[in-house]
């Protein structure tokens, strides 16, 4: 990151303070002059190195990642898109927590996995991780006492703009996801 140099300005006003020496009667007016143009040349350059700041990072524009955790319990009906609301991971902002989608920024490989709870209340639970509209992955959590795991993951090609989702399998009746225990994760290979 490269911040702008407030050494050349002060150069510059303190030759045009030397200059005004020995003039007595213009050298207050030149000061006052100078004085007005430093602090805004300073604040110019303190505004310009603070926007510096905020959109420079150590983190390559190409590298996204994230990792969201579904926090309440969510009957899903059919196909219903499983919205993971409690961020923990955004490197470069492509993951959506209000609609759950993935967008990728880039075009390149991708891997996504997602991990899931049924409650010990509810019979099954089947989702789908779709690209698109295509399905990438499927997921099942079995009958059987107590509350049962699944998971599913893919990696898949990506073009900019492509959208990844994790939903509720179609034509299935209501099922229930266990919150807190349930997380969507992606990042770019």
């Amino acid at each position: 990151m490269q911040y702008v140099d407030m050494g050349h300005i002060i150069l510059i006003v303190l030759s045009v303070l030397s200059s005004t020496v020995g003039q007595e009667t213009s050298c207050c007016s030149k000061i006052g002059q100078a004085k007005s143009t430093l602090v805004d040349a300073i604040t110019t350059l303190q505004r310009t190195n603070r926007l510096l700041g905020e959109t420079c990072s150590s983190i390559s524009s190409t590298e996204v990642a994230f990792h969201a955790r579904l926090k309440p319990y969510v009957t899903l009906g059919s196909s219903q898109t499983v919205i993971f609301d409690q961020v923990i991971t955004n490197i470069g902002q492509a993951y959506n927590p209000h609609t759950s989608h993935f967008t990728a920024p880039n075009d390149g490989i991708y891997f996504f996995a997602c991990t899931f709870l049924r409650p010990h209340t509810a019979t099954q639970l089947h989702l789908q991780m779709v690209q698109n509209s295509t399905e990438i992955s499927r997921g099942h959590a079995a009958t059987g006492g107590g509350s049962q795991e699944g998971s599913m993951n893919a990696v898949v090609y990506m073009h900019t703009g492509d959208v990844v989702k994790v939903r509720h399998y179609p034509g299935v009746g209501s099922e229930i996801i266990h919150g807190d225990w349930s997380f969507f994760t992606g990042y770019r290979i």
